[in-house]
């Protein structure tokens, strides 16, 4: 922490912090753990917590910034979904992607604000790298996946713009590359949501309705780093306590998991009884994605939780929590 505070000027904790998009998954949990923590900040999502803004709209964009007046910025704020959702709504993914980043990077840039902790998407890395280590310095170095790749070159913009920052006016930044995170507060829907909460939210019903029957999209063969998200919020604060060098920076179990056994595993948990079958008319994606991870490493960091103990964690959040669940369909 105190690397930090002699980089930037001042400690992150002791200052205003804005997280634009809060009542997704990740911005959800973080802010209820910097508040557990006494820090003081507003929590921004488009349509549910204490502070409603679209960042799409550069108006509400400026209207949060000037209430909130904010020293730090985690920008979490973006159309999510799963392989489904990316491929068939590419325009909408990259339009409204472009428009929050920009939007959010230009009242940072204009005020000069001096760190923006940023979230990026393991998807954007270049396709050539399939089956190789991600490390960070390769990000831009190639064409991402087909089926991502109008969310993989928003996001990427982001990180152009970050650099462009630093560069013009010294904005500290991290820029987090996470793996597959999964958790409560999860995006649910059975079609536009991620592999993992999918997945467990089919599971669920299905045992809960007596479907004979779950398909798996896809032949279960890609491979897959599966993040819970406690593990990541730990991984944000060590970076922002102690990361002073300005770029990406991948946070990753380093454990790949097939989405065949990751169904099983919820399967096990859930204790559906059906039969689970594949759908070969869906794509499979890229084979595996499997991160570097010394950067985090040399901090101290490691996860805490394995495959099974955070789907566990997960399903007894739904289990107790049926009215929180987000079934957004973009």
């Amino acid at each position: 922490m105190d690397q930090l505070k002699n980089s930037m000027g001042f400690n992150w904790r002791d200052e205003k912090i804005l997280i634009t998009g809060g009542t997704g998954l990740i911005g959800t949990n973080l802010t209820a753990r910097l508040r557990h923590m006494g820090l003081n900040v507003v929590s921004a999502g488009f349509s549910r917590g204490e502070s409603r803004c679209d960042f799409r709209d550069a108006g509400s964009t400026k209207k949060i910034f000037d209430s909130v007046s904010p020293s730090v910025i985690f920008h979490l704020a973006a159309k999510v979904g799963g392989i489904y959702a990316n491929v068939s709504r590419k325009a909408d993914f990259y339009l409204d992607n472009t428009l929050i980043n920009t939007n959010v990077m230009a009242e940072v840039q204009k005020r000069q604000i001096p760190y923006v902790f940023a979230m990026g998407t393991g998807c954007a890395y270049p396709k050539r790298l399939e089956g190789e280590m991600l490390r960070e310095t390769d990000f831009l170095d190639g064409i991402p996946e087909s089926t991502n790749d109008a969310y993989a070159y928003s996001k990427r913009n982001l990180l152009v713009h970050l650099k462009a920052c630093s560069e013009s006016f010294g904005l500290k930044y991290v820029y987090c590359i996470p793996a597959n995170i999964y958790g409560p507060y999860d995006n649910f829907h059975p079609l536009y949501s991620h592999v993992a909460p999918g997945l467990i939210g089919r599971f669920i019903k299905a045992r809960e309705e007596g479907v004979a029957q779950i398909k798996i999209w896809g032949d279960g063969t890609a491979k897959r780093d599966f993040l819970y998200i406690d593990d990541l919020i730990d991984a944000m604060i060590i970076l922002c306590d102690n990361h002073t060098k300005n770029g990406p920076v991948n946070v990753a179990t380093g454990s790949l998991t097939s989405i065949a056994d990751l169904a099983m595993t919820i399967n096990k948990v859930v204790g559906y009884e059906g039969e689970i079958t594949h759908d070969l008319s869906f794509p499979v994606g890229q084979m595996q994605r499997l991160f570097n991870t010394d950067e985090m490493n040399s901090l101290g960091w490691s996860p805490q939780y394995g495959i099974e103990a955070g789907i566990e964690k997960t399903v007894r959040w739904c289990m107790d929590n049926p009215s929180k669940w987000r079934k957004d369909d973009n």
